[in-house]
């Protein structure tokens, strides 16, 4: 069993509505408070617990990448989306799996969660917009979180084309091993 700290698990906020979401801290932060292998141990759990939920194996170097790559793509968003995130995933509220999990389907299915997450941080705003003094103070908060979710937006495009390339690159190399493999059974000998 993974472990982490202790003090992590009593930092995240339970989670009982989209909206609570807004109240969490981005993984950047929860780095810098209790560190990088925290993060990841917190993290990886949550994929672990979908692999489980899903009947799909990943190896540790797989699961150890995409622990990595989740941390890289969506820094500015909580370990708490993350874990909501696959857990809705798991359950089948994004669509299919088709028997995978790897970036291209956590993407697919962030795209889907935080969309889900600026809808309940629209409805919070319009909900409390009497909670501002005046309307450049809404208008700001609003903003912040339009930029949020622009952010959200570049990084997940920025991850498919990364993941696009990587993609490209290994079916390149593939082609190339094909044409250039020897058939089996035959010595390659050394001129000197």
């Amino acid at each position: 069993m993974l472990r982490g700290s202790d003090n992590i698990l009593k930092a995240l906020i339970p989670i009982t509505k989209t909206s609570d979401l807004l109240k969490a801290k981005p993984i950047n932060e929860q780095i810098l408070k209790f560190g990088r292998n925290d993060v990841s141990v917190e993290i990886t759990k949550s994929i672990v617990k979908c692999m489980d939920g899903l009947n799909i194996d990943l190896s540790n170097e797989q699961l150890q990448i995409l622990t990595e790559d989740i941390i890289e793509v969506y820094k500015w968003d909580s370990i708490e989306d993350i874990q909501i995130c696959l857990r809705n995933g798991r359950q089948g509220k994004y669509g299919t799996t088709y028997n995978k999990l790897n970036m291209i389907v956590i993407n697919d299915w962030m795209g889907k969660h935080l969309e889900e997450k600026a809808i309940a941080r629209e409805h919070q705003y319009k909900e409390h917009k009497h909670d501002f003094k005046t309307r450049e103070e809404y208008l700001q908060a609003v903003e912040i979180g339009l930029e949020r979710d622009r952010k959200a937006k570049q990084e997940k495009e920025e991850a498919e084309k990364y993941l696009h390339d990587k993609n490209t690159e290994y079916a390149k190399y593939l082609v190339w091993y094909e044409k250039n493999k020897k058939p089996e059974g035959t010595i390659q000998l050394k001129n000197n």
